[in-house]
């Protein structure tokens, strides 16, 4: 088949000793990327590669052309997840996936299941929950933590060989740098997320049969996100099932769930912010949010992960606009209510900033960023006195 200016050219990746190598073009762009592991085997393959070029074609409207031969049930899974996600998020255009050569894709069993990990309430729910069916963790270094930052990488590799040790189910870590061809096109947790976590998978089919991604919401609370029940499945085919776990559960009743062991309050870690290779910084968003869960459940001095008090000032600071970001919000609230805390100052302050106009959080945040952009002006003048 003749290839046209309007198509991307995918291959599957190269294998070099302990890691897999691809080069993408996307409208012009190119990429070299990266999937690298001390732990085990990755497997070369398109179905990899369709999943890190697809939401590139849908923003420019480039069919994918594929020339290594693919599985025909993974192609027919992704033509049905970009009509669905072409559905939900209109900025992007629906494309064709062409291949030159299908197969069927239905290896002998190795009766490993994996889930992905990231220390985090919804990794340790679905760890919890599916313990006696998983026999490997699974973190990606450069999805939620920068490569560059060591110190929180050799925080995270610590925490996965203590649960390694104390549990003896396997801490399977992989490198990658393919982050970049992701947030050139999308927002990572709306539109990549999922794209992301399905191109390590498959690079897992060798070794997995079945392997798990934990949910972000509630079936009640479910919005079009890059990582959803409807569309994580299909990264499947007959040689590896994917499955999207836990939307049965609010994240305070996954705190509730988890929270009654202590290996997850020792371990547990929500942070995506890099504040001098802390664990959890314990300031942003997210840590504050899991504080208050944790607080009203009565064990947030147990969790060892968040030795600092949880003060209604620093949640006060916060802006909470994103959809997603309300839901969570007022998750917690429902369940400061239900335990008798809504006269406590840290409700009141999570009820404020709910409740606070959304043209108020906007006048806020162009305010710090005017004070940001004084302060780096100062700093430079500073350096050259």
């Amino acid at each position: 088949m003749a290839l046209t200016d309007e198509d991307i050219t995918i291959t599957g990746g190269v294998v070099n000793g302990n890691r897999v190598d691809y080069d993408l073009s996307i409208n012009g762009r190119s990429y070299h990327l990266y999937f690298a592991s001390d732990d085990v085997k990755l497997n070369a393959s398109a179905e990899s590669a369709v999943a890190m070029g697809a939401l590139g074609g849908m923003k420019h409207g480039l069919d994918l052309h594929i020339i290594d031969p693919i599985s025909s049930a993974f192609i027919h899974n992704q033509q049905r997840l970009i009509e669905t996600f072409t559905d939900w998020f209109p900025s992007y255009q629906k494309i064709k996936l062409v291949a030159d050569t299908v197969i069927e894709r239905d290896m002998p069993k190795t009766g490993r299941v994996g889930s992905f990990f990231t220390g985090g309430v919804d990794s340790f729910y679905t760890f919890i929950k599916n313990k006696s069916d998983i026999t490997d963790l699974i973190y990606v270094h450069g999805y939620d933590v920068k490569l560059t930052d060591t110190p929180r990488r050799a925080a995270i590799t610590a925490m996965g060989r203590a649960i390694e040790a104390e549990t003896g189910v396997r801490f399977v870590q992989i490198e990658t740098n393919s982050i970049r061809v992701y947030r050139d096109y999308g927002r990572w947790g709306a539109h990549a997320h999922g794209y992301g976590l399905g191109a390590v998978a498959r690079q897992l089919s060798d070794y997995l049969d079945r392997l798990y991604i934990p949910s972000s919401f509630e079936h009640k609370n479910l919005i079009p996100w890059g990582s959803h029940p409807e569309t994580d499945p299909l990264f499947s085919d007959g040689k590896l099932e994917i499955i999207h776990d836990g939307c049965e559960a609010s994240r305070s009743e996954k705190i509730t769930t988890i929270a009654k062991n202590q290996l997850v309050l020792n371990h547990l870690r929500v942070c995506w912010e890099s504040v001098d290779g802390a664990y959890n910084c314990e300031r942003c968003e997210k840590c504050l949010r899991t504080k208050t869960s944790l607080y009203a459940m009565g064990v947030l001095d147990m969790a060892t992960t968040f030795p600092s008090r949880l003060r209604a000032t620093d949640i006060r600071k916060l802006l909470i606009y994103d959809e997603s970001l309300v839901k969570f919000t007022q998750d917690n609230i429902l369940a400061m209510q239900s335990a008798g805390l809504s006269g406590t100052d840290i409700y009141q302050s999570w009820q404020h900033i709910v409740d606070r106009p959304k043209y108020m959080n906007k006048i806020i945040m162009k305010g710090r960023r005017v004070v940001s952009n004084m302060r780096r002006i100062v700093r430079k003048i500073q350096r050259k006195i």
